[in-house]
């Protein structure tokens, strides 16, 4: 197993632009050199406690980089399964350590590495004649304990799943053999019997269909949607929180996002949330602001964009830019990377052979006049500023604050600790040349975030 050590020395600042005060977000280049980088995965594969991630390159294959207090450790899994294009984890063998399975486009191939338990991976082959295959996802389809896969075959017009019969060797099951060009099949129990259904995107079709799993591996088609123009990507989720599966998507030349609204007898609405998204490709649900509801990560290929949908709690989605000059972007995964409580997001960008993560650095931040823990406001004035501006922050006890300015290349440029006592407090800062400055309030475990500006 190939090694390198790649600190994170890259880090820049970028912020979202949504209404009230601006999420900051720190850029941290894992790799650009993962050659042709299209899918990725977050889990803890060493089970150390921290999130690692693994990746899929048309060019580079496979690879895990392993997070260690802010150094990832890369490590090839195999660097000759050209092609590869979706990459997932489970416990394949049920042994109890996480394994990686993963398709090639390149060569119609679909294979699983068992890992040995210390992270030493040995290839399995499932199939290699699926032809044009894209999503591969593990799931328990039959109820029998066993790590079974749903796949899609592309060229085939075929949405499969594969049985596990204990032992690893792998059965193809059809679902359907009449979807037209289907490129997703992500499995999830959309009726909630208790056993796994499929939702399928089908990018020659335009559709979005579910099929329904009838508790012995019997599936019945039922449209969703037959004009979602390009249908590439196709997830299932609680997304508005009441207690049924709703089903969400990305056209890829209809250059949208929607989210289809279960009324809790598989009745299906569809709200757009993203359009003029050029070439949308995959989305990811989580709670990004702490609001206690889900916005959803996103990314688009052509817009070489990586965002967020900012979830208002009656899901009225905004559009907020965190990269837009990320070359290629296609996979989006969010997850706590650096263990602060904050959800952050991960992303490979095709064309710059890249694999970056953005930190949160706002989840928790107040706003003008709000309260929360101990930094009860925080504002900056003037703003923009001709050099100098003072910080303001109001304390309801005393504590240590720390005030750090960064540049937008990420070097900081002013840095002030003080251990102060419950009340008003001003900071002058002066002397900054003219740019974008973020402004980085830490007090312990709270970390509040403001954008500058110098002008002239």
């Amino acid at each position: 197993m190939k090694s390198s050590l790649i600190p994170l020395f890259a880090v820049l600042f970028t912020w979202s632009n949504f209404s009230g005060l601006s999420a900051a977000w720190l850029e941290h280049i894992i790799s650009d050199s993962f050659s042709g980088a299209i899918s990725i995965k977050l889990v803890d594969i060493d089970e150390d406690g921290d999130t690692d991630i693994i990746g899929a390159a048309w060019n580079s294959g496979i690879a895990w980089w392993e997070n260690s207090n802010d150094m990832f450790v890369m490590n090839t899994v195999d660097s000759g399964f050209s092609g590869a294009i979706f990459v997932e984890s489970d416990d394949i063998d049920s042994d109890g350590d996480i394994d990686i399975v993963a398709s090639s486009n390149g060569s119609d191939t679909i294979k699983w590495w068992e890992n040995s338990g210390e992270e030493n991976f040995t290839g399995h082959l499932v199939s290699n004649t699926f032809a044009g295959v894209h999503s591969v996802y593990p799931a328990y389809m039959n109820g029998d304990d066993d790590v079974d896969l749903v796949a899609v075959a592309f060229d085939d017009d075929l949405v499969c799943w594969f049985e596990n019969d204990g032992s690893e060797n792998f059965t193809e099951r059809v679902i359907s053999d009449n979807v037209d060009g289907p490129w997703t099949a992500y499995p999830g129990d959309i009726d909630g019997d208790g056993d796994q259904d499929v939702a399928v995107a089908s990018r020659l079709a335009d559709e979005i269909r579910w099929w329904e799993n009838d508790g012995s591996c019997g599936f019945t088609g039922h449209l969703v949607d037959g004009s979602f123009d390009g249908a590439h990507i196709v997830i299932i989720g609680d997304l508005d929180s009441d207690d049924d599966e709703d089903i969400a998507a990305t056209a890829r030349t209809g250059d949208m996002i929607a989210w289809y609204e279960n009324d809790g007898q598989q009745n299906f609405t569809r709200y757009i949330i993203a359009e003029n998204y050029d070439w949308p490709t995959f989305i990811s649900p989580t709670d990004l602001d702490d609001d206690g509801d889900l916005d959803i990560a996103c990314a688009a290929y052509n817009d070489d964009d990586v965002s967020w949908l900012e979830n208002n709690g009656s899901m009225s989605f905004t559009m907020n830019h965190i990269n837009t000059e990320y070359d290629g972007a296609i996979p989006i995964a969010a997850g706590d990377i650096n263990l602060d409580g904050r959800v952050d997001i991960v992303s490979c960008a095709y064309n710059l052979n890249a694999v970056t993560w953005w930190e949160n650095t706002d989840s928790t931040s107040i706003g003008e006049g709000e309260s929360a823990g101990r930094l009860t406001s925080f504002v900056i004035v003037p703003n923009p500023s001709k050099g100098s501006f003072i910080i303001e922050y109001s304390t309801n006890e005393n504590l240590v604050v720390t005030a750090d300015i960064y540049d937008v290349s990420g070097r900081l440029a002013w840095s002030f600790t003080e251990d102060e006592y419950a009340g008003v407090h001003s900071i002058p800062v002066s002397e900054l040349s003219v740019g974008v400055y973020l402004v980085r309030l830490a007090d312990g475990d709270l970390i509040s975030c403001r954008r500058v500006s110098v002008i002239k």
